[in-house]
């Protein structure tokens, strides 16, 4: 008998999620209306697409993101999971919202445009990084990327990539080499905002202590900072002797309290900090929110 869907669960699961989609949404719905279009830059993917329309024909983006995601939402259905399927219907509709009424108000102008290119990289990266972080998607290039990956096994970045850059190219319909030069240099910015965003908010540190104390360090890592570790047998190369590696992923703060404890109790202990772009598991992201 199939499991009933519980309202208030799937609310609590999903609150902190609809605050990050809503904000970065809104961000990258700014970084198009007060940051793109009064400066003419070229775009990639279906902003790109709906760039070249408002261009060349006065159409609202609004518009053109909103059909085009319908139309790939409805050829990639059976590809796509619910969730990832209903946050592009979410993040679609409030675009489609919010573009017209950003649309109503007049900015101010920079006259340097590589300082407006780069602002709209930074400000759009920080919205699609928002986007990333809650595991939620803008629709566009993201749906033929996935289809692609399920129904091919081809690389989604490099699907993306090409994608973008095709519509980047083709933009020379309406705009001159130095705006395309512009939206390239605002997508790389972009891009380098995605991955700092996606990183800083949920950095992680694997931290391998190598001591003579691995009960009293793991315990403590137990007790005081609620994780878990694994413990692993090991031979100093020099010595001989039998040594034991205590593994552990942390956040920032846990791994700076476990440093100090370690130095307390045992001061010749050998310590390695890694940081890790991403972690699945118990305790951190689940597998029902991973792509």
């Amino acid at each position: 008998m199939p499991k009933k869907l519980n309202v208030a669960e799937l609310w609590r699961a999903e609150r902190d999620t609809l605050l990050g989609v809503t904000v970065g949404t809104l961000l990258t719905c700014f970084a198009v209306v007060a940051l793109t279009m009064p400066y003419r830059f070229a775009g990639g993917g279906v902003i790109g697409i709906a760039l070249i329309a408002e261009y060349a024909w006065g159409v609202s983006p609004a518009w053109v993101v909103g059909i085009v995601n319908a139309i790939l939402l409805i050829w990639g259905w059976k590809a796509l999971s619910p969730r990832f399927a209903l946050w592009t219907i979410y993040v679609t509709a409030l675009s489609a919202a919010a573009i017209p009424v950003m649309e109503m108000f007049e900015y101010p102008v920079l006259e340097n445009t590589i300082l407006a290119a780069v602002l709209a990289g930074m400000v759009g990266g920080v919205g699609f990084g928002m986007l990333f972080r809650a595991d939620a998607s803008s629709g566009g290039t993201d749906i033929i990327a996935m289809v692609a990956r399920k129904r091919r096994g081809v690389d989604i970045g490099a699907v993306s990539f090409y994608l973008n850059a095709s519509v980047l190219v083709f933009s020379i319909v309406v705009v001159d080499v130095e705006r395309i030069l512009m939206g390239a240099l605002l997508l790389y910015v972009e891009s380098l905002m995605i991955d700092r965003v996606v990183k800083s908010f949920n950095r992680r540190t694997q931290v391998t202590v190598i001591s003579g104390k691995p009960g009293e360090i793991a315990e403590f890592v137990v007790r005081e900072l609620d994780r878990t570790a694994t413990v692993m047998p090991g031979v100093g190369a020099y010595s001989g002797k039998d040594l034991r590696l205590l593994i552990v992923v942390l956040n920032r703060r846990q791994s700076v309290a476990l440093k100090n404890f370690v130095r307390r109790v045992d001061p010749g202990a050998f310590l390695i900090f890694a940081d890790v772009s991403e972690v699945v598991g118990e305790g951190f992201k689940g597998w029902d929110k991973t792509a």
